[in-house]
């Protein structure tokens, strides 16, 4: 049995700290999240780089990144979220994005060490240390 684990999971969710105007709040953790929405996020992600990439997607882009920053600084109150700028919510969903693929960073790890932990064909005898390759002694020398 193996003794390192391949995957760390625990059921207490610890929710990442900012700080804003020196005072500290707590934002989603990615442990918090389901596995539609885990999907939605990484839909949402790819309309950003759309939007970003069409200057006349520009409402539409401080939109969604409006909603996804109220989504992510779930304990941050509406007041102090209001007088936050664009960029400043763009980078709450810039960090909460790279703590979603740093989670998917370690799953893929997990599926790695499991799969560089299988064996492929038989496994050799405890009771022996030699190769099953090795030319058996005895006999003949003599070539046939």
């Amino acid at each position: 049995m193996a003794t390192t684990p391949i995957l760390n999971l625990s059921t207490l969710v610890e929710r990442p700290v900012i700080e804003i105007d020196g005072k500290k709040y707590q934002m989603l953790s990615p442990e918090e999240l389901s596995v539609v929405d885990t999907h939605r996020f990484a839909l949402w992600g790819q309309h950003i780089q759309e939007f970003t990439a069409d200057e006349a997607k520009g409402p539409e882009l401080q939109t969604l990144i409006d909603e996804l920053a109220a989504k992510v600084l779930v304990g941050v109150p509406a007041d102090v979220f209001a007088k936050l700028s664009g960029v400043q919510r763009f980078s709450a969903v810039e960090v909460f994005t790279m703590l979603l693929l740093a989670r998917k960073a370690e799953l893929v790890g997990a599926i790695g060490k499991t799969l560089a932990n299988q064996t492929i064909g038989g496994a050799s005898s405890p009771a022996s240390s030699a190769s099953s390759a090795a030319t058996p002694a005895g006999g003949s020398t003599k070539r046939r």
